[in-house]
């Protein structure tokens, strides 16, 4: 059964599929822009703040703060 977690503290290597954003809906709409959005796969290659990640085979750099928060599935 899948485990949902914040986005940061995915490990170096890890995957997850986004299943929550929260935050201000500018902010929000902004990540699904970019490709972070309900459904997303995500694999952290650089935990921290920020965070890189790679998201449809491209980098983004992602800081969690109070503007938005990820929330991910990752499998056991």
């Amino acid at each position: 059964m899948p485990q949902v977690v914040p986005l940061e503290l995915l490990k170096s290597g890890e995957e997850g599929r986004v299943c929550e954003i929260d935050g201000r809906p500018d902010f929000v709409h902004r990540l699904a822009e970019m490709g972070l959005r309900t459904g997303a796969t995500v694999r952290m290659l650089r935990p921290g703040s920020p965070c890189i990640l790679d998201l449809d085979h491209q980098r983004l750099s992602f800081r969690a703060d109070q503007v938005a928060s990820v929330f991910v599935e990752v499998g056991n």
